[in-house]
């Protein structure tokens, strides 16, 4: 009677490896070049979501037209309540930062508010983006944002 084994999982990884290293994904001439690919800032920044799992954003509203100030709020369950904020340009750089405030933390979404000074802002398109705070150095779970794009009169 014929014995039915299975081959070890290192023979099969050491076949595809060679495979690998005799030039058998893909060929020489497979060249990941796109010509409309550019390195220039994006003329509009980005959109963000409004409501994420542990941050939304209230106001303002997706297009706002704003000057002198405005009154951002949401909801949060952000460490120690902390509710970081950032205006951004066109080039994605941050032009203003702050932060608000929630009513609570830990065990459900509280709300915040804070007023945003722009009267030294140019007139332009701008994204403001909420988030919760990451108090970790990047060493925990990344931050959650929120965001609308504002024009500033």
């Amino acid at each position: 009677m014929r014995s039915t084994r299975t081959r070890p999982a290192g023979a099969i990884i050491a076949l595809a490896l060679c495979g690998v290293l005799a030039g058998g994904c893909g060929s020489d001439d497979a060249v990941a070049e796109d010509p409309e690919v550019s390195t220039q800032p994006s003329e509009e920044p980005s959109t963000l979501p409004r409501t994420s799992g542990l941050i939304t954003l209230a106001a303002p509203a997706e297009g706002a037209t704003v000057s002198e100030s405005f009154e951002a709020s949401g909801t949060a369950n952000s460490n120690e309540a902390n509710v970081p904020w950032e205006v951004r340009d066109t080039t994605g750089e941050t032009v203003l930062e702050g932060f608000a405030t929630a009513e609570g933390w830990m065990d459900k979404l509280y709300p915040w508010t804070t007023t945003v000074d722009v009267s030294e802002l140019e007139p332009g398109t701008y994204l403001f983006i909420a988030r919760t705070d990451d108090t970790s150095d990047g060493e925990g779970k990344p931050s959650e944002e929120v965001g609308a794009r504002i024009t500033v009169e």
